[in-house]
């Protein structure tokens, strides 16, 4: 954890809402049809879109660096946007953890609507926590980092809780469930510091 002064921890604060603010009115205005690094998605409102930057910077860099791996985990897959895309780059068959129901339906529609419903498997549970440890080959997640604790649909995809208690189970998960020498790629951002800690 980074600790900062009680003025930087404010801005932090302050930055995180506003970014969280943004996410929300976007979150609210982006669903429905998108394609995404060749792969066709229908989002339901309220389901992480691959509309943000986070998205296409972690499957840039991972398509690039997990190649001949044929076996991974999306914790947190939303629609499958990752998921289903690097399913279809790296012909690996990936798991798709959420705890949103809705949006793991969505992503199984749209594994069966590219063709990719051989190499994706949805799970429902938090984090990773239904899959076997050191199972996998890699592991991606796109998790929630903003100092914030969640509250409505934007807020369950961006905010990882005060201390990012959720945003640190994610990690811990995803580190839990590779194999020795598994490769585990994520987003965060600097907006994910906290204060006091």
């Amino acid at each position: 954890m980074v600790s900062a002064s009680p003025a930087r921890g404010l801005g932090s604060l302050l930055r995180a809402r506003a970014a969280l603010c943004a996410l929300g009115l976007l979150a609210r205005l982006a669903h429905g049809s998108f394609r995404f690094r060749g792969v066709r998605l229908r989002v339901a409102r309220g389901c992480f879109a691959p509309a943000f930057v986070s998205t296409g910077l972690l499957y840039d860099v991972a398509s690039r660096a997990l190649g001949g791996r044929r076996l991974g985990c999306d914790v947190g897959t939303g629609p499958g946007s990752l998921a289903l895309a690097l399913a279809r780059e790296l012909g690996a068959e990936v798991v798709g953890t959420d705890v949103d129901v809705r949006c793991l339906r969505c992503a199984w529609e749209n594994a069966v609507a590219n063709g990719l419903d051989h190499l994706f498997h949805p799970v429902a549970c938090r984090e990773a926590q239904a899959l076997r440890s050191g199972a996998f080959e890699f592991a991606v997640a796109n998790p929630p980092y903003l100092p914030l604790d969640p509250a409505g649909p934007a807020g369950v995809a961006a905010c990882g809780g005060r201390r990012l208690e959720v945003l640190n189970a994610v990690l811990r998960d995803s580190v839990r469930v590779l194999r020795e020498g598994g490769v585990l790629l994520f987003t965060a951002s600097s907006l994910a510091s906290v204060s006091g800690a």
